[in-house]
C-alpha cells in the first residue's frame, strides 16, 4: 500500500509541471488547474504520439523524463513546501479512491481496458471500430490512461489518471473554500463550490463508479467555477483556457457538447480586447483536428456513431453499423430494456423519436434519478433556511444568468438524447447550484451559520474518507496485483486470463473471456468477421458485409 501513495506521489508531482505554461502560481489552488492543464497537454501527445508509435512503457517513459525536466527547470515554483503539501494531499486522496478498487463495470471491461491495452501494444489501427463498435467512441482518457503505463509505474499506471482529476478538482474546491472562510467571503463562489462539494462527497465518492463519466462531470464543475470566479476579471487568455477544458470535456463525452459555449458568455460583457489569434489557440485547434483524424480513421466518422458526420467512401466505414449503434444507444439511454416487456410491437427509432420511451422513462430512470436528487436538493434547501434576513435585493450578474440559461439548455439536450443519469448529471447538478447560489447570496450568514457551513464540510469529508477506508481495511480479501484496483479480471482472483484468438488474414484477433477483455492481450474483441490488410505499416481492419 505504501507503493501505491509513492507512485502517487510520483504521478502528482511529474505530471502538475506540464500545465505550467497555462497556469501560473505555486499555491494549493494554482497547483490543482496546472494538474488539470498538465494532464490535458500530456493526452495531446499520446495522441499525436499514437499515429506513429504505440505507447509502449518505453516510449512512454519520455513523459517522465519531461516532467522531471519541468520540475528543476521551473524549480522556484515547484521546490516549496507548498508543492509538497499538494503532492501528499493528492497521494492521500489517490490511495484512498483506488486501493482494493475495482474499474468501472461493465465499461471497463467492455471497451476502456481493451483499448487502452491496444493503445500499449499497437499504433492507431484504422478501422478498429469493426472489432467493437465501441473502440468507434473512445475516450480521450484511454490515450491519458495508456501513456501512464510506463518503466516505473508499470502497468498500474493506467489507473491513475481518472482518480488524478477527480483529486485535483476536490483539492481545487477545498483550497477555495478554505481561503473563503478565512477571508470571511460568503458570496455566490463560495456557495457555488459549497453545492458542488456537497454533491461530490455524496455521490462521487467511489473510483469504481468513475469510468469515463466521472471525469468529464469534475471538469465541468471545475470550468464553471473558474467563470464564476473570474467573471469581473476576465482576459482573452483565460477564455482560451477555458476553452481547452470544454474540448476536453467533450472528447471525453460528447452529451456535453454544450460546455464549449460556457467560456464565450465572457463575451456578454465585452470589457477586454477580443484575439482570437494566439498561440493557446492554435494548440487548441490542433487537438480536435488530431481528435476528428484519429475519429475518422479508427470508426470512419468524425463523431462515431453520428451518421453525419461519416465520409461515405473509406473502405473500413460500415455506414449501417453505425446508424444502428447510434439508435440503441439513444434507445437504451431511453429505457429500452425496461421497456422490451411490453406488448407494443416498435422499432428502437420510433420508440426514441414518437415518444414512447417518457412513460417507461418516468417509471424507472426518473424514480433512480429522484432518489439521488431529493436527498440533495433537501440538504441546500435547509442551508437557505439557515436565516431569514436577507439583503437587499441585487439582480444576477448578466454572465450567471448566461451560465443558468445554458446549464438548462444542457439538460435540454441531454433530457432529449440520452436521459440516463450519468450522461448528464453535471447539467443537473450546476443547474440546481447555480439556483441554490443565485438565492443564497441574499442572505446574511451570522458566525453560527458560517459554523455550520464548515462543520457540513468537515462531516462530509469525513463520511467520503471513512467510506473509502472502509473498503480498504474490511474488504480485504487477496487476488492478483493486490491491493491495486482489479484490471485483469471480473473474477475474484483478478488473475490474467489466456484469451483464445483467431488468425484473421496473419493477425491474431483475441476473444474475450466470458464477455470481457479487460485489459489482456489485444487487439481483443467480439466480432471477428474482418478483413485484416497491412498498408504503408499501417493495419487496417475492413468489414465483411454479409
Amino acid at each position: 500500500m505504501i507503493k501505491i501513495v509513492l507512485s502517487s506521489f510520483l504521478v502528482t508531482a511529474l505530471y502538475t509541471p506540464f500545465g505550467i505554461y497555462f497556469q501560473k502560481g505555486n499555491d494549493l489552488i494554482s497547483y490543482s488547474l496546472q494538474l488539470v492543464y498538465g494532464l490535458i497537454i500530456i493526452s495531446f501527445f499520446a495522441l499525436l504520439s499514437n499515429f506513429f508509435f504505440s505507447l509502449n512503457q518505453i516510449f512512454n517513459s519520455i513523459f517522465l523524463i519531461v516532467g522531471l525536466f519541468l520540475f528543476i527547470r521551473f524549480r522556484k515554483i515547484y521546490f516549496n513546501k507548498y508543492y509538497f503539501i499538494f503532492c501528499l494531499i493528492s497521494s492521500l486522496f489517490i490511495f484512498l479512491l483506488i486501493t482494493n478498487s475495482h474499474i468501472y463495470r461493465p465499461d471497463g471491461g467492455l471497451y476502456h481496458l481493451p483499448y487502452i491495452s491496444i493503445l500499449n501494444k499497437e499504433k492507431i489501427i484504422i478501422g478498429i471500430s469493426n472489432l467493437h463498435f465501441r473502440f468507434g467512441h473512445i475516450s480521450i482518457f484511454q490515450y491519458l490512461s495508456a501513456v501512464s503505463n510506463n518503466l516505473v509505474l508499470g502497468v498500474n499506471g493506467i489507473v491513475f489518471p481518472v482518480a488524478l482529476i477527480g483529486v485535483a478538482v476536490i483539492t481545487n474546491f477545498l483550497a477555495n473554500i478554505y481561503l473563503k472562510f478565512r477571508n470571511d467571503e460568503f458570496d455566490f463562489h463560495f456557495l457555488y463550490i459549497f453545492s458542488i462539494l456537497v454533491f461530490i462527497f455524496y455521490k462521487m465518492n467511489r473510483y469504481s463508479e468513475y469510468g469515463n463519466d466521472a471525469p468529464a462531470h469534475f471538469l465541468m464543475f471545475l470550468l464553471i467555477s473558474e467563470l464564476i470566479k473570474n467573471s469581473k476579471n476576465i482576459k482573452m487568455d483565460n477564455i482560451s483556457n477555458y476553452l481547452l477544458i470544454a474540448v476536453f470535456i467533450v472528447m471525453n463525452k460528447i452529451i456535453l457538447i454544450a460546455s464549449i459555449i460556457f467560456p464565450f458568455v465572457h463575451f456578454i460583457k465585452k470589457n477586454f480586447t477580443i484575439k482570437f489569434v494566439s498561440k493557446k489557440n492554435f494548440f487548441i485547434l490542433v487537438f480536435i483536428f488530431l481528435w476528428s483524424l484519429k475519429n475518422i480513421l479508427v470508426s470512419g466518422c468524425a463523431l462515431y456513431p453520428l451518421k453525419v458526420t461519416c465520409i461515405n467512401n473509406l473502405k473500413w466505414i460500415n455506414l449501417e453499423k453505425a446508424e444502428k449503434v447510434s439508435i440503441e444507444n439513444e434507445a437504451w439511454a431511453k429505457g429500452w430494456p425496461d421497456f422490451r416487456s411490453n406488448k407494443i410491437n416498435i422499432s428502437q427509432k420510433e420508440y426514441s423519436e414518437k415518444f414512447y420511451w417518457l412513460s417507461t422513462w418516468l417509471k424507472n430512470h426518473f424514480i433512480i434519478i429522484a432518489k439521488i436528487l431529493i436527498p440533495y436538493l433537501l440538504l441546500l434547501i435547509i442551508f437557505t433556511f439557515l436565516n431569514k434576513k436577507e439583503k437587499k435585493y441585487i439582480k444576477d450578474e448578466i454572465i450567471i444568468r448566461a451560465l443558468i440559461i445554458l446549464s438548462f439548455i444542457g439538460i435540454f439536450i441531454w433530457f432529449v438524447k440520452v436521459p440516463a443519469f450519468r450522461y448528464g448529471y453535471s447539467y443537473i447538478i450546476i443547474f440546481i447550484a447555480l439556483l441554490f447560489s443565485s438565492y443564497g447570496k441574499r442572505l446574511i450568514f451570522s458566525k453560527k451559520n458560517k459554523f455550520v457551513f464548515k462543520i457540513t464540510i468537515t462531516i462530509l469529508l469525513a463520511i467520503f474518507i471513512f467510506k473509502n477506508l472502509d473498503r480498504i481495511i474490511f474488504n480485504n480479501e487477496y487476488y492478483f496485483n493486490y491491493p491495486w484496483p482489479k484490471f485483469y479480471s471480473y473474477k475474484k482472483n483478478n488473475n490474467i486470463e489466456k484469451n483464445k484468438f483467431q488468425i484473421v488474414d496473419g493477425t491474431k484477433i483475441f476473444e474475450p473471456s466470458e464477455q470481457y477483455c479487460m485489459y489482456s492481450s489485444a487487439p481483443c474483441g467480439p466480432n471477428n468477421k474482418l478483413k485484416i490488410i497491412k498498408k504503408y505499416n499501417y493495419t487496417i481492419f475492413l468489414p465483411i458485409f454479409n
